[in-house]
């Protein structure tokens, strides 16, 4: 005789979950495992992670030339493991080349082998977007685990509340953590929602931490500080831009706070975290492999900026190998912090924020400043340059510039820049961010000044 007890499955592993020893679900024991391994693989000696990558390279590769039509063609035949200058003749992935793939670039067959694929839609802010397949039960235990390593490395506890002001659904959410642990994250769109009442919602819900965009963070940390400072804010993370100096200071006089910069893509997801002890990040070399090349394709020395090819270990779906992403980075020296995983000293942005010069050299146009207090009027700019060489500056104001004012700008920007450019002044009500939370005070494109020809 059978006896009704009104237990089910879900309660007993609720109950296994709070007991002892813990049994954690499978997804989150997949995680954790992960994260053990990542853990130990960030403090392997440089020449075992080395090896451990050239072998995930060759396994990718051989995937890659075996089951995808696209890099069927592309890629030579080569054994890395014996040869790691081979790895040079693999070619450039630029992104016309990969929208034009569209399916080509797969390395399965969706009607003989139906996949958990997930998609990731970059935002196209260089003008072509592009959308990259992803196998779900490969990233997603990886994305969960590598958020737990940035927890582990900067003691963020997984318990704590957590506000997030990005371009993401609003609301309030449980986060659960690796050994099961809830924390309350609490998310505001920047693009809903003004400067101002983002900072009230901030101290109104006074979260132990930010995770925001460097520019929203900047703004709104310029904001607390006219009105005599911000909410006590432990940590401010950032992701999607490159972070100036002027951030991290910003942030420590509003927030009392340590900005805590990660890198990361669409097309990639994690790349490289911050070091527990200094603020340069560590690549995380066991999912991606990083290089930083010159205008020629040769690998840079530390300190040198150059191109960044990004080549995903795991992107076994649509593998992207060699991939121009268009940001500029620069190698620092090995880390003191007992982390052996390749240094990056800084991401300097995408070659779009680079300003050229007549020569035909480029260089990071950094406009922020305390130059701009000068001219209190102006509340926000934004600069473009176009083909010809020609610069609008955009320009949101409190009042009129008056002739004097607008002479004086024109001085300063040519100042900071470096050059004499034909800069044109345009007040505006309201900037043009191009519809998009990320706000790039600086940015370059390939046609001419559209003023010439109504000129």
């Amino acid at each position: 005789m059978s006896v009704e007890t009104g237990v089910g499955g879900d309660d007993i592993a609720r109950l296994s979950q709070r007991g002892f020893p813990t049994i954690l679900p499978p997804d989150t024991a997949i995680a954790a495992h992960i994260c053990r391994q990542l853990g130990q693989h960030a403090r392997l000696r440089p020449a075992e992670q080395e090896a451990l990558s050239l072998q995930q390279r060759q396994l990718l590769l051989t995937h890659a030339r075996r089951h995808s039509a696209f890099w069927r063609e592309r890629l030579p035949e080569i054994d890395l493991p014996r040869q790691p200058a081979q790895w040079q003749a693999v070619p450039v992935l630029r992104r016309p080349a990969l929208q034009a793939a569209g399916e080509a670039i797969r390395a399965y067959d969706p009607a003989r082998m139906p996949l958990d694929i997930g998609k990731a839609h970059t935002s196209g802010s260089t003008g072509l977007p592009v959308t990259v397949e992803r196998l779900n039960p490969v990233y997603r235990p990886i994305y969960r685990a590598v958020s737990a390593l940035e927890k582990r490395w900067h003691g963020i506890d997984p318990r704590s509340t957590r506000a997030v002001i990005r371009d993401l659904p609003e609301g309030e959410h449980r986060q659960t953590g690796l050994g099961l642990e809830t924390g309350r994250v609490l998310v505001r769109s920047p693009m809903k929602h003004a400067p101002e009442a983002l900072l009230a919602w901030l101290r109104e819900v006074a979260p132990d931490s930010l995770i925001t965009l460097p520019s929203v963070a900047a703004r709104l940390a310029r904001l607390a500080i006219a009105e005599g400072g911000g909410p006590r804010i432990g940590k401010v993370l950032t992701v999607g831009e490159a972070v100036p100096p002027e951030t991290r200071q910003l942030c420590a006089e509003a927030f009392g706070a340590r900005l805590i910069d990660r890198y990361s893509c669409e097309e990639f997801g994690w790349v490289a975290l911050q070091c527990p002890k200094h603020d340069h990040l560590h690549l995380l070399s066991s999912l991606v492999h990083l290089e930083i090349v010159d205008g020629q394709g040769r690998p840079c020395a530390v300190g040198q900026p150059g191109e960044v090819l990004l080549t995903g270990l795991q992107s076994y779906a649509a593998p992207l190998i060699r991939y121009a992403i268009g940001d500029v980075a620069e190698w620092g020296a090995p880390c003191d912090c007992g982390i052996t995983l390749p240094v990056i000293r800084r991401i300097l942005g995408r070659r779009r924020n680079f300003l050229r010069l007549p020569d035909g050299s480029e260089r990071l146009a950094r406009l922020a400043g305390p130059h701009w207090h000068a001219f209190p009027m102006v509340q926000e700019f934004r600069l473009v340059q176009y083909g010809d060489g020609v610069i609008e500056a955009f320009l949101r104001c409190a009042t009129p510039l008056q002739a004097v004012e607008r002479a004086g700008i024109t001085d300063l920007l040519q100042t900071v820049l470096g050059h004499p450019f034909d800069i044109h002044i345009i007040e505006t009500d309201q900037i043009d961010w191009g519809g998009r939370p990320k706000r790039e005070d600086f940015v370059r494109v390939d046609r001419p000044w559209p003023g010439r020809s109504a000129a």
